[in-house]
């Protein structure tokens, strides 16, 4: 019995440990306004995007098509929340979407 306490308490601190280091690797709201662009991920490529705005205030935000239709760049983004925009398939049909702040990330110059 004494052993399963032990192996508990070993592995707790493991977890707890591990949760920690987890935590202090997200970036603050400062360091992501730093990176100059900001992209979102589309689940089929596009000719093109319209109307590039925060879902709040409908404030606009400045953004592009990547050159493969994959992704939307937008120029200084910062995480006010949703975003919305019109995205037009090679198909020829258009779609409005909105996107979480969660699922934007900043471009990393290379």
């Amino acid at each position: 019995m004494h052993i399963k306490t032990i192996l508990l308490t070993i592995l707790s601190f493991f977890i707890l440990s591990t949760i920690c280091i987890a935590q202090s690797n997200k970036m603050t709201d400062e360091e992501i306004q730093e990176f100059k662009q900001h992209q979102l991920y589309l689940d089929k490529p596009a000719i093109e995007i319209e109307n590039i705005h925060y879902d709040k205030d409908d404030t606009p935000i400045k953004g592009q098509l990547s050159k493969d239709g994959k992704r939307v760049i937008m120029e200084e983004y910062n995480r006010r929340g949703r975003v919305s925009f019109t995205v037009k398939y090679q198909d020829g049909s258009t779609e409005d979407l909105s996107r979480s702040p969660c699922v934007i990330d900043p471009v990393v110059d290379m």
